[in-house]
């Protein structure tokens, strides 16, 4: 079967939310003349609701040496070391085919009840992602392998599983069974990705099926009964319906996006009421991606409020300092207290990687600077950070003091970590750049180029950010089209100075909290942007005796050493045990306004403690990898 232009037509409201890739060959499509598609279907697809400023497709973009480049080709090089026929191995045995695969461990082995969840959803969307983000074509086709060994285990009726259909009999009695519609939704979710990055025609039809299976599975309950069943963690199977009608148009599953609608968990957020303490911190953010998805879809005013209220309630009353949410057991607690709450297990590292989707989408509808400095800090706090040298990921970020960062095995630890972290480091491109009509966004400080062929345009930005506290944009092509620019002015930064080809220009922020340059660029401009940080010490919410520290975006860790660390307690996979190594005492500080830390002269991001009881050398947390660390000082008594 050969795409039509309608097949693009539906593909693009898709990609307008993810910043998506469209694959060559559907991209030609658009080119053609249109006989075959309805009145009805215009060029935006079915979204009813566009953004008004929308990413660049991810392969207009690219990465330049740097930090972030480092991690994604760490990335890369882990998804080509997990061979397909053993990430197949469980769907074949479920599907009642033979494997001789070596099984891959951890919550990928055939007596975990989560297994498929990376196998089969994370690792085609990691791919798919990877190859829209570097052109990779031998990961597109390993990846294309893998979704045709796949299609030869569904099953009849359209379900497609590691584990067995009969996990859902279980799920419908409220008999304990670990999420399979969470599973079954990363499955769906890789799927698609295949088909909107890759053009991948074979992943979309085993989608639709699958999503035939979901819907005949939910038709004989009531909503009674499904509000009982999505007491289980069910992913976001909303946002993977909405995400397939916007592909298809097919309103069958813009029903089923409603169908998956937790009613008892969106009530509460719709009447503004902050009822988050004692719930699942993962298990609810992906369902309000979900409504923000369906939004986009329906119009429905509700879903947007609902998810902007969840969106300021977690970053503004359940967060850590450095921006990551979930405490201990990985769930909220009553707002404010994160002080109070700080453990081996807080920050849950899926958590900031969904939180920083649904930033995505608040920040399309109203494109704010204030969006992309929470982006930021999320970006270089708890995702940055999370990758050893070897491309392992993390679980949880810890907050107790002493603490230490521990990463997974690549073949036996496979925790939902592991797969949201394989596709965060593949899409490291698809936030950097916006555009609205004539104007260009630069919301990340990042080394990349950018090609604007609307514009005759190819940008490139060049910094060593964070270390480098500047970056400069130079404009290259033949820039036929004039366009503006506006480069995000963050809040951490108290004066912020431009230059356009070496002469200062005035650099007025607007209320949006840009930097707006317009004029008649030509080839060779180059805008360069001073970024001075600074020193801060910040209050704790709640906790009025503790406090943090951080110098521009980063927030600095007490470095605590490495006595009796070794690593085997790094390589741990699920978080510090804290019974090998217990917790040591909350480092403490006299002193006010950061006046009691200085930057080490001659060292990039060192920093030191002055004049205290005891001192200690400060880093930036996302570049302690190896040693025990605190986020929090307590002030002395």
């Amino acid at each position: 079967m050969i795409p039509t232009r309608r097949d693009f037509l539906r593909t693009s409201s898709l990609l307008a939310a993810s910043g998506s890739l469209l694959h060559p060959a559907l991209r030609a499509l658009a080119q053609d003349a249109s006989t075959d598609v309805p009145a009805s279907i215009d060029r935006h697809g079915f979204e009813k609701i566009q953004w008004k400023a929308s990413p660049f497709p991810m392969q207009q973009v690219r990465l330049r040496s740097g930090y972030l480049k480092e991690l994604q080709e760490r990335d890369r090089m882990y998804l080509f070391m997990l061979s397909n026929d053993r990430l197949a191995h469980s769907f074949r045995l479920t599907a009642g085919k033979p494997s001789t695969a070596q099984p891959l461990g951890g919550w990928e082995a055939p007596d975990c009840e989560l297994r498929g969840h990376l196998a089969g959803g994370h690792y085609l969307s990691a791919c798919a992602l990877m190859y829209a983000s570097t052109g990779d074509d031998s990961l597109r086709l390993k990846a294309e392998n893998l979704v045709n060994m796949l299609a030869e285990c569904q099953q009849p009726n359209g379900y497609l599983g590691a584990y067995p259909e009969n996990f859902y009999d279980r799920l419908k009695a409220h008999e304990h069974v670990w999420a399979p519609f969470y599973t079954y939704h990363k499955i769906m979710a890789g799927h698609l990705d295949m088909y909107a990055h890759c053009g991948s025609l074979t992943a979309l039809e085993t989608c639709k099926r699958m999503a035939g299976w979901a819907i005949e599975w939910t038709k004989p309950l009531s909503d009674e009964e499904l509000e009982k069943v999505f007491k289980t963690e069910h992913g976001g199977m909303n946002e993977v319906m909405f995400n397939l009608y916007a592909i298809t148009g097919e309103k069958k599953y813009l029903d089923a996006g409603y169908r998956f609608e937790h009613k008892d968990f969106f009530k509460p957020l719709a009447a503004h009421e902050d009822k988050l303490a004692g719930l699942h911190s993962n298990t609810n953010i992906p369902k309000v991606i979900g409504a923000a998805r369906g939004y986009e879809m329906s119009g429905d005013e509700r879903y947007r409020d609902l998810a902007e209220y969840f969106w300021h309630t977690v970053a503004e009353h359940h967060s850590f300092a450095p921006g990551g949410t979930s405490n201990n057991n990985e769930g909220w607690s009553d707002p404010d207290t994160a002080g109070t709450h700080l453990a081996p297990g807080g920050q849950e590292c899926c958590c900031s990687y969904n939180m920083l989707k649904l930033t995505r989408h608040l920040y399309g509808w109203n494109p704010q600077a204030a969006w992309m400095d929470y982006y930021e800090k999320l970006l270089w706090n708890v995702r940055a950070g999370t990758m050893d040298d070897d491309g392992m990921t993390m679980y949880y970020v810890p907050t107790i003091p002493g603490g230490w960062k521990t990463f997974g095995d690549p073949y036996e630890a496979n925790l939902c970590c592991t797969g949201s972290g394989a596709e965060e480091y593949a899409k490291l491109v698809d936030t950097i750049y916006f555009h609205e009509d004539a104007t260009l966004y630069v919301n990340q400080f990042v080394a990349s180029e950018l090609n604007w062929p609307e514009k005759e345009a190819h940008i490139v930005q060049k910094t060593n950010f964070p270390v480098e506290e500047a970056t400069t944009i130079t404009l290259h092509g033949a820039l036929s089209q004039p366009f503006a620019l506006k480069i995000r002015a963050p809040r951490w930064a108290a004066k912020v100075s431009v230059q356009i080809n070496k002469e200062e220009v005035a650099a007025t922020v607007d209320k949006d909290g840009y930097i707006t340059l317009t004029r008649a660029w030509k080839a060779g401009d180059s805008i360069t942007l001073s970024l001075p940080m600074s020193l801060r010490q910040e209050s704790v919410p709640g906790s009025p005796d503790l406090a943090t520290l951080a110098y521009g975006p980063l927030v600095l860790v007490a470095c605590m050493g490495r006595d009796g660390l070794s690593r085997a307690m790094i390589d741990a996979g699920q978080g510090p045990d804290m019974g090998q190594l217990p917790a040591l005492p909350m480092p403490t500080f006299s002193g006010s306004d950061a006046n009691w830390v200085r930057k080490v002269e001659g060292d990039e991001l060192v920093f030191e403690t002055v004049g205290q009881k005891k001192n200690f050398i400060l880093k930036p947390l996302y570049r302690v990898l190896d040693e025990r660390y605190s986020v929090y000082w307590q002030k002395q008594a």
